[in-house]
C-alpha cells in the first residue's frame, strides 16, 4: 500500500503513539520524536496523503490523525514489531499447567481464559475441545432417576464431567455393570472409536449389560456430537466497560457476548488459518459497529489435530505487538496440557 519509507516511518510511530495515549496525534507531536525529525509542515502533508489512502482519519479538520480500521490491517500486516511474552506473564501462564491434574478440562479452560484476561485487559474467550482424545476410564454415576454423571478420564490424567440424561429404569447396578463392560473391552480408545466399537459389538451380543451400554452411547448420552459439545468459556467483560469511551456499540457488543454460538462462529475463523489470525472491525460482522479487533488461534492435540480456539477481544486500540504473542503462547500451552 505505501512504499515510501518516510510515509510508512510517520504512520508507524503515529501509531505507536495513538496506542499509548487513545489521542489523535498532531504533526508537532511527530515532529519531536521522528528518529529522522521532519518540520511539521512536512509530517501534515504526509499525514493529509495517509488520509486520502483511507489509512488515516481525523475526527474534525483542525484536529490530530488516527489510524482506520485499513490503517490497523496495514500495521497488523506490515509494520508491526512482534515481542516475546515477559517472564512475568510466562509465571502466570505456567499456573494453568501446574493446577491442570486432576481439574477437569472445562476447570482448566476457565483457569486459562481468567488468566488470560488479567493478562491482556480485555475479554479472553475459549472454545472447550472435542474429548476425542485416547480414554483411559470412564465412569456412570447414577445422580437420580433420569440423571448421571459420566468421569471420563483421558490417558494424560484429565478429568471430565458431563451431566446427562438417562432413562428412568436405568439403575446404579445397570451403570456400574456398563462403566465395567466399556473400561474392560474398550479403554485406550477415542470417544469415536468406542461408539463405534459398540454399535458393533451389539450386533452380536444381545445381553443385558450391552443394551444399557447402547443406550448410553449409540443415542449420544454422554458421548455428544463434537459440534453440539463445545461452549465458549468468556472471561473479563467489565475490562471492555473500562474501554467504552473507545468501543461504539458497547451495551450491543456485550449482549453478543450472550449468543454462544455467535462468538463461537468468530472464533471457528481462527481455524481455518494458520496461527493467529487478526479480525479488525467490520472484517467480523458482529463487530462491524463496535470498534473492535479480536485475536484468535487454534490449538492442537499431540497429534496436530486442531481441539480448540482461544481469543481475545478488545479495543481496534490494541497493543498487538504484545497480545499476539500472548494468545500464542497460551494457545501452544493449552495443546500441550489437553492434548
Amino acid at each position: 500500500m505505501i512504499n515510501n519509507k518516510r510515509y510508512t516511518d510517520i504512520f508507524k510511530k503515529l501509531v505507536e503513539v495513538y496506542v499509548e495515549t487513545g489521542q489523535p496525534v498532531g504533526s508537532r507531536t511527530l515532529s519531536k520524536i521522528l528518529d529522522n525529525p521532519l518540520s511539521p509542515a512536512t509530517i501534515r502533508n504526509v499525514m493529509s496523503d495517509l488520509e486520502d489512502l483511507g489509512i488515516l482519519c481525523s475526527d474534525h479538520i483542525s484536529s490530530g490523525r488516527k489510524p482506520t480500521e485499513k490503517g490497523w490491517r496495514f500495521f497488523v500486516d506490515g509494520l508491526i514489531e512482534s515481542c516475546n511474552i515477559t517472564e512475568i506473564e510466562k509465571q502466570a501462564l505456567s499456573k494453568i499447567k501446574e493446577n491442570a491434574m486432576g481439574q477437569s478440562i472445562e476447570s482448566i479452560l476457565e483457569n486459562a481464559s481468567e488468566i488470560l484476561s488479567k493478562l491482556s485487559n480485555c475479554v479472553s474467550l475459549v472454545v472447550t475441545p472435542t474429548f476425542n482424545q485416547t480414554i483411559k476410564h470412564i465412569e456412570f454415576v447414577l445422580l437420580n432417576p433420569g440423571r448421571a454423571i459420566v468421569v471420563i478420564v483421558n490417558d494424560c490424567g484429565l478429568v471430565e464431567n458431563r451431566l446427562i440424561q438417562i432413562p428412568n429404569e436405568i439403575s446404579a447396578t445397570t451403570l456400574e455393570q456398563a462403566t465395567r463392560y466399556i473400561n474392560t473391552r474398550f479403554s485406550g480408545l477415542t470417544l469415536e472409536e468406542i461408539r463405534n466399537e459398540v454399535q458393533q459389538d451389539v450386533e452380536y451380543r444381545r445381553d443385558d449389560i450391552n443394551k444399557i451400554a447402547e443406550q448410553l452411547i449409540s443415542k449420544d448420552l454422554g458421548f455428544v456430537a463434537p459440534e453440539e459439545n463445545d461452549k465458549v468459556i468468556i472471561k473479563g467483560q467489565s475490562n471492555l466497560i473500562d474501554k467504552s469511551n473507545e468501543i461504539d456499540s458497547l451495551k450491543e457488543l456485550l449482549n453478543k457476548f450472550d449468543e454462544q454460538q455467535t462468538i463461537k462462529n468468530i472464533l471457528d475463523q481462527s481455524i481455518l488459518g494458520q496461527g493467529v489470525q487478526i479480525f479488525i472491525g467490520a472484517e467480523t460482522k458482529m463487530f462491524e459497529m463496535s470498534g473492535c479487533s479480536i485475536i484468535a488461534s487454534s490449538y492442537h492435540d499431540s497429534k496436530k489435530n486442531i481441539i480448540g480456539a482461544l481469543g481475545i477481544i478488545g479495543p481496534s486500540r490494541l497493543r498487538y505487538s504484545r497480545i499476539i504473542p500472548l494468545v500464542d503462547y497460551t494457545a501452544k500451552l493449552l495443546g500441550s496440557i489437553i492434548g
